[in-house]
């Protein structure tokens, strides 16, 4: 076994001659901390409101809700503090009806997501602002996050929404006019904030510490740069920095401290790649996808409670687009399918070494033992051959893993997704994924990132405290001769369950299948090309992983 252990790896590793090799070691003992199920959410502008985006029969876009997994519905951004609530009928570029909230919350019911609610500061009427809360908390309470008053205060100072000293004192004097007003009326409402643009240091961080008490989230905004500052090709290698998400992974680190200091979970209410709607080119292109899902595995990993994606349903930014009547997902729609596939679960520790190039890499496991690695190769010209070892776990193993690939053909591609072979359809669905096939020996598999994409490998979690039992008997329980062959092969195996043999090619499409029973089985294996193949023996209790070269 140790020599066609070597002799597989040498003739994989020719494949990826010119990569940069990795070594992950993966510790599935050393649990850490949870990635909260409803970690990926969405940001609107309020004036969707009366854009009409949550009306009756908006199937396909609850649809995409679900697809991707959003648990969560900011309604907020700059139009909180230009909209009011009316109690007229119709309303207007400015206002919206309590049918038009009838509307937003039936969605968040149909799509299984809660609503952040965002109030208007600007106009100072804290008595409007208590009616509309009143609302929403009597028809709708079991659906809502909770308040937030205002959108990034931390710039009205330089806005003209209010005097150019204006400082974080005076918005917690305005917030706690809100506060009372609404209480008042509401004694069960909730509250979050408060949602800056970027002045944490000299006003969330106070805020956290006089209002913390008060509010059941601290908030944050963030934007990975300034949209049109350069090109897109530039533009492209900022979103890919990794001492940019290093940078925000300090930020959310001291924020989530201050959080936990007064017993409430942090959350990056609003954030995208580039600011002002973001980029065309760079913030509609798979470089945002690689970018949204580093970045949302980096924040989980740093203690975040969540992020919402800001945009709606045009621009360049948004997750979901519509026009001509016609849903579509955007490249950062498969960053965050790509996160739900690998994040269920609880990150484990792990030890990476010759790490050269800009890739990251993210360990979770599930509640059934299951291990996600999901690596994502954002060096533009580096290719990556990961070797990933799993450490002995004393009652378990892991003897089978696969994977579903991430790609597109350039990072400035605006098309051409995909997620497991598979792509986001009209109807706001995907099919399932294409999961590939690995080569397991003894807790080790290797897996090809190329420059550009990303990968989630999954090893298969197996109680084999009976198979190492038998072990003792004999070693292997899985044999084959002769390899190379050119007519059959043949199976030699103790297994006393059913068992299933498939072949595959190495591009993971399964080319024979075969009931065998213990003993001898012979494959016949004539009408296959020569080359190399992949053999997988499957019971309800084992696997095996081997490899046939055909002559």
């Amino acid at each position: 076994m140790r020599l066609f252990c070597f002799i597989f790896l040498f003739l994989f590793s020719l494949d990826c001659f010119s990569q940069d090799t990795i070594n992950i070691t993966l510790h599935p003992t050393e649990i850490r901390k949870t990635i909260p199920s409803d970690f990926a959410g969405l940001s609107f502008e309020k004036n969707s409101l009366n854009k009409g985006f949550f009306s009756p029969h908006r199937d396909t876009l609850i649809r995409l809700f679900q697809t991707c997994g959003i648990k969560s519905l900011r309604v907020g951004g700059n139009s909180v503090d230009r909209d009011t609530l009316t109690m007229d009928t119709i309303g207007t570029d400015t206002t919206f009806t309590t049918a038009e909230l009838d509307s937003l919350f039936r969605f968040a019911q149909q799509a299984g997501c809660k609503i952040f609610m965002g109030i208007n500061l600007k106009d100072s009427n804290a008595s409007l602002a208590a009616t509309e809360a009143s609302y929403v908390i009597q028809k709708y309470n079991n659906a809502l996050f909770g308040f937030e008053v205002g959108n990034e205060p931390d710039l009205y100072d330089s806005n003209g929404y209010r005097h150019p000293s204006y400082t974080v004192i005076d918005y917690e004097r305005e917030y706690m006019r809100y506060y009372d007003t609404i209480k008042h009326y509401n004694s069960t409402a909730v509250f979050t904030g408060p949602a800056c643009a970027s002045h944490y240091e000299d006003f969330t961080e106070p805020f956290c510490s006089f209002m913390g008490n008060k509010i059941s989230m601290l908030t944050q905004h963030y934007y990975g740069g300034v949209a049109y500052a350069t090109t897109v090709h530039n533009q492209i290698d900022t979103l890919m920095d990794r001492e940019k998400l290093y940078s925000v992974s300090a930020e959310v680190k001291r924020l989530v401290a201050c959080a936990v200091g007064s017993g409430i979970p942090f959350r990056m209410s609003e954030c995208n790649s580039f600011d002002k709607g973001g980029q065309w080119g760079v913030s509609d292109a798979f470089a945002s996808a690689l970018w949204a899902l580093d970045y949302m595995y980096k924040l989980a990993d740093d203690g975040c409670a969540g992020v919402n994606f800001h945009g709606g349903l045009n621009g360049p930014y948004t997750v979901f687009s519509k026009k001509d009547n016609i849903y579509s997902a955007r490249p950062i729609a498969y960053g965050i399918l790509a996160f739900q596939i690998g994040s269920k679960g609880k990150f484990i520790s792990s030890v990476v070494t010759d790490d050269i190039i800009n890739l990251d890499s993210y360990n979770v496991i599930d509640s059934l033992g299951n291990i996600y690695t999901t690596a994502i190769n954002k060096d533009t010209l580096q290719n990556a051959l990961i070797n990933l070892t799993v450490t002995d776990t004393g009652n378990s193993n892991y003897l089978s893993a696969e994977y579903v690939r991430l790609s597109s053909p350039s990072l400035a591609d605006t098309i051409t997704d995909t997620l497991g072979g598979q792509v986001i359809n009209s109807y706001g669905t995907i099919p399932a994924y294409n999961w590939l096939p690995l080569t397991v020996f003894s807790h080790q598999t290797q897996i090809h990132v190329p420059a550009g994409s990303a990968v989630v490998v999954k090893f298969n979690y197996q109680n084999v405290t009976s198979v190492n039992d038998h072990s003792k008997k004999n070693k292997h329980f899985l044999n084959l001769y002769p390899n190379p062959a050119s007519e059959k092969v043949t199976i030699i195996t103790d297994m006393t369950e059913p068992s299933v043999i498939s072949i595959y090619n190495l591009q993971g499409q399964i080319l024979m299948q075969q009931k065998i029973q213990q003993g001898k089985t012979d494959i016949d294996i004539s009408e296959l090309a020569k080359g190399v193949y992949i053999l997988r023996l499957y019971s309800n209790a084992r696997a095996e992983t081997g490899r046939i070269i055909k002559e």
